[in-house]
């Protein structure tokens, strides 16, 4: 039994994954909730395993001694996260036209604008923290947008993300913040069911009662995915890039010439594989990974940052490179379950490079980059303070 994700993990989670891809790939580790699981670590495993029907994201499929994720009670876990096949379609289909081509040009225009809104009363010279004044309230802003939020229903969602992943004396993880979500969700489909607007949620609370798909349950699914599951990863990916950037003023410079920032944004993924594993899959037989033989209601955890620094499947994959080719890259998962906002976050994510990049261009770190503390390690990795000083 391997322990993985100790203290220094979230920080360089690279060597450790380097030294599990070169002894076998796949391995029994000990999750930090106690509980174990097969851990896949090659990129071709993980690929295979994210589109393999005999892993099941679906908790009922999980055995009693295996890790089994992050459970949520009723109605939150009729999400897409858990749920059948036919189930998941469905439900995903009612979204994906939210974030079709066609809107996400609009976003093009939108981003930028909710990027300063968020940094409009700051001057270079001031020393800041960019997790707190830009990576953690973005994702509110953008969110609101996108559903169509009212005012006071922004404000709560605000404050959950500023108690829950801004630091603090006794941080809560997510999993202890469960009835303030319930009750952001519950106020959200109330309020829209009252003042039904033509927006992604009012289309979604008028859908469930004109014609009962999404039901209730699937509802407050749906929403719990649309507002919390991306939250953090868009957290963690907007801080992890802006640091990365600071590091290297010769990236910077290639990214002021490029026309295609989202391109950059697609090899910051790679490099920073904010989510680090994908969730968890639950086998639904017997089947083979590797040299490992995995057991009908194991858990097995994909590791997309593992698989996005193989070197069998990229060149020098440790280095960033904003020139490489647009590669295979998992960060957001591969398959019918991939992210769904996959668009969205790469273009809110080019905004923030964009415009931090233009109006502040000699920006620097204000400590060490040592000094930098890193969130989690586990599920999801990213800068808990990023202090600049802008310039």
């Amino acid at each position: 039994m391997t322990d993985v994700f100790d203290s220094e993990f979230a920080r360089n989670p690279w060597p450790e994954l380097a030294r599990l891809r070169a002894s076998g790939g796949v391995h029994r580790i000990r999750t930090p909730d106690g509980p174990s699981a097969w851990l896949v670590t090659r990129y071709r495993d993980v690929r295979a395993g994210l589109l393999d029907d005999r892993l099941s994201t679906h908790v009922r499929h999980a055995n009693a001694e295996d890790y089994q994720g992050f459970t949520v009670p009723p109605p939150l876990n009729a999400n897409l996260l858990n749920t059948e096949p036919a189930d998941h379609v469905r439900l995903r289909s009612l979204v994906t036209g939210e974030v079709s081509p066609r809107r996400l040009a609009e976003w093009t225009r939108l981003a930028p604008e909710l990027v300063n809104s968020c940094l409009w009363t700051l001057n270079s010279g001031q020393t800041v923290d960019l997790v707190e004044r830009l990576a953690v309230p973005l994702p509110a802003a953008v969110l609101g947008e996108l559903l169509g939020l009212d005012g006071p229903t922004r404000e709560y969602l605000l404050g959950w993300a500023n108690s829950t992943l801004l630091p603090s004396a006794s941080p809560p993880r997510a999993r202890d913040t469960l009835a303030t979500m319930l009750a952001i969700i519950t106020d959200t489909i109330e309020h829209a069911r009252t003042h039904r607007t033509d927006t992604v949620l009012g289309r979604l609370v008028a859908a469930h009662v004109d014609t009962g798909s999404p039901s209730a349950d699937e509802l407050a699914g749906l929403l719990f995915y649309l507002l919390f599951v991306w939250y953090e990863v868009l957290v963690d990916l907007i801080a992890g890039a802006v640091l990365t950037l600071l590091g290297r003023p010769d990236q910077r410079e290639i990214l002021r010439s490029m026309s295609d920032k989202e391109a950059a944004v697609d090899e910051l993924l790679r490099h920073l594989s904010p989510q680090v594993l994908a969730g968890p899959r639950f086998a639904t037989t017997e089947l083979t990974i590797g040299a490992a033989t995995i057991r009908p209601g194991q858990a097995v955890l994909l590791c997309l940052a593992a698989a996005n620094h193989d070197p069998e499947i990229f060149d020098r994959p440790e280095e960033l490179d904003l020139t490489r080719d647009r590669g295979p890259q998992l960060a957001l998962g591969y398959g019918v379950h991939a992210c769904l906002g996959n668009g969205l976050v790469r273009t809110v994510t080019a905004a923030v490079l964009a415009h931090v990049d233009a109006r502040w261009p000699d920006t620097v770190l204000a400590v060490d980059k040592r000094e930098i503390l890193w969130r989690s390690g586990f599920r999801h990795r990213g800068p808990l303070v990023l202090p600049v000083r802008l310039g």
